[in-house]
C-alpha cells in the first residue's frame, strides 16, 4: 500500500466558489479511490490531483496553512 496526497477542488455553497481540500489516503489503487471520492461526495468536484506522500510535501502543505483530512477507502483490500 502507498500513501498519497490528493488535492481536491470542491464547490462550496457558502463561498460560492471552488475550495481546495487536501486529503491523505493509503491505498493500492489510487484511480479506484478517486472514483470512489467522486461517487461518495455530495459537492461538485472540479478537479483531483494526486502525488505520493513525502515529508517535504507535508511541510509545504502545513506552510500554506492547509488542513490535511484523512480519506478512508470503503473497500480496502477487496479483490473483485
Amino acid at each position: 500500500m502507498k500513501d498519497y496526497i490528493l488535492y481536491v477542488r470542491r464547490y462550496s455553497m457558502f463561498a460560492n466558489d471552488y475550495i481546495l481540500y487536501v486529503y491523505h489516503c493509503r491505498t493500492n489503487d489510487i484511480l479506484h479511490t478517486i472514483g470512489e471520492m467522486h461517487y461518495r461526495t455530495l459537492e461538485h468536484i472540479k478537479r483531483i490531483d494526486f502525488v505520493e506522500d513525502t515529508p517535504s510535501r507535508r511541510e509545504y502543505i502545513k506552510s500554506k496553512k492547509l488542513d490535511i483530512y484523512e480519506w478512508a477507502d470503503k473497500y480496502v483490500g477487496v479483490v473483485l
